[in-house]
């Protein structure tokens, strides 16, 4: 009998079809709660269902959950709630946080994130509480019993001892900005590597300690979602483009150039491939949002970010707390990458503003920015000065392997995008689409000029297929991208190639040339 069922079992599995109700996996028992937890999921019971007792998952309400530090938290967003902005807690979270604002089906939501929030304070029974609440992960256990839970998004990894401790290296830049101490990197840059790692190891045993909270709580695998994101890039040392430009004290965007060019070029980027590592070793979903700001950071035209800020009326270590975060709009960027990550239902993905509307727009997958090669130069083309600021000369050099020679093109959009940021791509100075203009990059706006087509080793605009890019031959100074007539110059004729370098990240050249010091 035993050998029938089974048989018969294969070859329902075989055929796609849904195993009988009795022969599906029977989920965990439910491990009961320390006593002084068990009071509070008791008392939270009886406000959403009138009794106190454990309801079958199938009956209870559904929820969403956030769990991390500040980036997820809300703060710097404002519209705090109450008893959370104030002295003896200081989690800032707000009402207008990114989970209150998804279109993913929900009974309710809660935010767990609290600002300051370190790996440890995610793991159930830990002992590790912030200010006056209980552990996040000891909240988590309480809810997963409560509700059915959908959800579980963290963001988390930039605090504690041994991670990037993102907190006291921003406050150094900072301070070290507004009081003309030169930039900061060079304390942090041959450390980085280190300290992402550790972010990476604490983040591992958080997921694994989730996980392991959820099955405590009774559930399978099947029964809820667990995503990990990364932090997007605060800040760009393009601000300067910006045509109404606040000031740097009138915006709060009081870092050196350096600074915050060795914060997109590399702190960022490896803090996220770290974060990436964290997910992959512990088979969790990942969002790849480290790109989604780009664009949008402090002191830029359509900012997504929260600038230095002093709090009125609070005089002690708090009152910059909020500084550097994502503000409201940051926040609906956020939403609507977890929408529609969730709804996707894949396993990675990279969600950015693929032609700076201030909408996050989902990408299966992690992006590979491969580089230009050109047959006529035997170079790449290159970021002049490793610059992405607007109109910066695109050249012929030796590839190399530096984001500067990293590109990306979104065959939806027909744009192609420089691995320095996002919001810069390749562009037809002036709109002009005529033999002999100059291509540089420009901020990425879905212009026609901003329009390419891959056709065979040729790349041509979308609007003028007699038309080619290519790089000129000056009598001096390195060869610049124009549009040429197309004809049979090797010079017309590239590879879009994976870059082979011996350290996957891309780092190694100077990240901070043509960034000016301010």
């Amino acid at each position: 009998m035993r050998r029938s069922t089974a048989i018969v079992t294969a070859l329902l599995i075989g055929l796609a079809l849904p195993v009988p109700a009795a022969q599906a996996a029977a989920r965990p028992p439910i491990q009961p709660l320390p006593a002084d937890l068990e009071v509070i999921r008791a008392s939270e019971a009886t406000a959403l269902y009138g009794s106190p007792g454990i309801k079958p998952i199938e009956q209870r309400k559904t929820s969403l959950i956030t769990m991390g530090d500040s980036e997820i938290s809300g703060e710097g967003v404002g519209n705090y709630v109450p008893g959370t902005h104030q002295d003896g807690n200081w989690c800032d979270r707000s009402y207008d946080q990114a989970v209150f604002r998804t279109g993913i089906p929900s009974d309710t939501q809660y935010n767990l994130a609290c600002s300051g929030g370190q790996p440890v304070h995610l793991i159930e029974g830990s002992g590790q509480r912030q200010w006056n609440e209980l552990n996040q992960g000891d909240y988590l256990a309480i809810k997963a019993r409560n509700t059915h839970v959908k959800l579980i998004w963290i963001v988390v990894g930039a605090n504690g001892e041994g991670t990037i401790q993102f907190g006291p290296v921003a406050t150094d830049c900072a301070v070290k900005r507004v009081f003309f101490q030169g930039p900061c990197y060079g304390t942090y840059t041959d450390q980085w590597a280190i300290r992402t790692d550790g972010s990476r190891q604490q983040v591992e045993q958080v997921l694994a300690s989730v996980k392991q909270t959820m099955t405590r709580a009774g559930y399978l695998a099947t029964d809820y979602e667990l995503a990990l994101m990364s932090y997007p890039s605060p800040g760009s040392p393009d601000v300067e483009d910006n045509p109404n430009f606040p000031g740097w004290y009138g915006g709060g965007c009081l870092i050196y150039l350096h600074d915050a060019a060795f914060a997109r070029n590399k702190a960022v980027p490896m803090f996220e491939t770290a974060l990436r590592r964290a997910a992959q070793n512990q088979s969790v979903r990942y969002l790849d949002a480290s790109r989604l700001f780009h664009g949008h950071e402090v002191c830029t035209d359509s900012t997504s970010v929260r600038g230095l800020f002093i709090e009125v009326g609070i005089w002690d270590e708090n009152a910059a707390r909020q500084s550097f975060h994502p503000n409201y709009r940051g926040h609906g960027m956020f939403a609507q990458c977890m929408t529609a990550f969730f709804t996707s239902g894949l396993s990675t993905a990279s969600c950015v503003d693929p032609a700076s509307t201030g909408q996050g727009v989902l990408y299966p997958g992690l992006m590979e920015f491969k580089q230009l090669r050109n047959a006529g130069t035997g170079g790449c083309a290159d970021g002049e000065g490793y610059n992405s600021r607007n109109a910066t000369k695109q050249v012929s050099w030796t590839c190399h392997g530096g984001r500067n020679q990293g590109f990306w093109y979104d065959s939806t959009r027909q744009s192609v995008h420089s691995e320095l940021s996002h919001d810069r791509c390749l562009d037809v100075r002036g709109g002009s689409i005529s033999a002999n203009t100059e291509v540089i990059i420009y901020d990425c706006h879905g212009g026609n000029n901003q329009k390419w087509v891959f056709a065979g080793n040729q790349i041509k605009p979308a609007t003028n297929s007699g038309l080619c890019l290519a790089f000129d031959s000056p009598s001096s100074g390195a060869p610049r991208l124009r549009l040429q007539t197309c004809g049979t110059s090797t010079r017309q004729q590239w590879s879009f190639e994976s870059r082979n370098f011996a350290n996957p990240v891309g780092y190694g050249y100077n990240d901070f040339i043509g960034s000016r010091v301010y």
